[in-house]
């Protein structure tokens, strides 16, 4: 019965996140307009990001907010967003080729 509670709780918590870090394209377009500066419209500017794997981008993003990864403009621009910002906006990445 443990087995079964646990494994229902799990299943639980997994969809609950899964969630949770589901992005919206239309959004992140919205929110990119500071991204453009140094990426360009269509994210191929270097650094290129468009095209890139939605989880990848989110992790460099929480890198540079907690300093793991060092760049001042990233870091700056990275301050402040929310979870859902930063899967927003690697939802729109992703689309990009």
């Amino acid at each position: 019965m443990k087995a079964q509670i646990l494994l229902v709780m799990t299943a639980g918590a997994l969809l609950a996140v899964s969630s949770v870090h589901a992005g919206d394209a239309g959004a992140g377009k919205a929110k990119s307009e500071g991204c453009v500066q140094c990426h360009g419209e269509s994210g191929k500017d270097d650094p290129a990001i468009a095209g890139m794997e939605e989880a990848k981008f989110i992790q460099a993003m929480k890198a540079y907010q907690s300093g793991e990864r060092k760049n001042k403009g990233m870091i700056k621009a990275t301050n402040g967003l929310s979870e859902a910002d930063l899967a927003d906006l690697a939802a729109y990445y992703a689309t990009l080729k």
